[in-house]
């Protein structure tokens, strides 16, 4: 079983039904029993213990008592990957690992050496839930609408401080990783193109390394978002 299952809205405490795709997954595929306990959230630090008390035929419901709501306040720390997705499975295999790493929104855009694959975000939220509840993660991450590089950066809502992967740059330092929002952005395979990286520049990016070797774009956004955490002692 995961460490925790997820709902968009965590019942009263007390007696309830879970009802749709959950219900089925722990009464007909975990085979759940009544007594059996296991943790239901909402993904937005609300979480409370449920016990199991019954399903109906054929696991279209399961009967629970839910005991009382905790909450776990929302990080202090924020991070923000955006990226090219790479394609299909790397591509969900970052969502995924980048869920259990910590990363808190996903930013997928499209450059000049990277297309437009269709909009996948149904699939890709439904990887990034099911990876944070195998990390026991009580805040989901946001994945953004994916868009172009071009717009990404006119953008006037994105955090202060900038990074961009980038060999020319220093290590994360403390200043770096101090509590807020901060967003980090990874390139695509084969690199941004020169006016790309003028216009990353321009908006205010710095570059950091994230070590001696060219890393894939998955690669790249992960051990961009680890060294940036433990910069933060996290």
């Amino acid at each position: 079983m995961a460490n925790r299952y997820f709902v968009d809205q965590l019942p009263e405490p007390g007696p309830s039904v879970l009802r749709g795709e959950l219900a089925h997954h722990l009464a007909t595929v975990l085979r759940i029993r009544p007594g059996e306990q296991f943790v239901l959230a909402d993904g937005r630090g609300g979480s409370a213990l449920a016990t199991a008390a019954g399903s109906a035929a054929k696991g279209r419901d399961l009967g629970i008592v839910l005991a009382e709501h905790q909450l776990v306040p929302p990080p202090r720390h924020r991070l923000h990957v955006a990226f090219a997705p790479p394609k299909l499975q790397r591509a969900e295999w970052l969502f995924e690992h980048g869920t259990e790493v910590g990363i808190d929104v996903f930013w997928p855009l499209w450059t000049s050496r990277t297309r437009p694959q269709g909009d996948r975000r149904e699939r890709w939220q439904k990887i990034a839930t099911a990876a944070a509840g195998q990390c026991d993660r009580a805040w989901l991450p946001t994945i953004a609408e994916p868009g172009e590089l071009a717009a990404f950066l006119r953008r006037v809502d994105l955090p202060a401080r900038r990074f961009v992967g980038d060999a020319t740059g220093g290590t994360f330092t403390a200043a770096d990783a101090a509590p807020g929002e901060v967003l980090l952005l990874v390139g695509p395979e084969g690199g941004f193109d020169a006016s790309e990286t003028a216009a990353i520049a321009a908006a205010g990016f710095a570059p950091r390394r994230f070590g001696p070797h060219v890393l894939r774009t998955e690669t790249a956004a992960l051990v961009g978002a680890a060294l940036w955490r433990a910069a933060a002692g996290l």
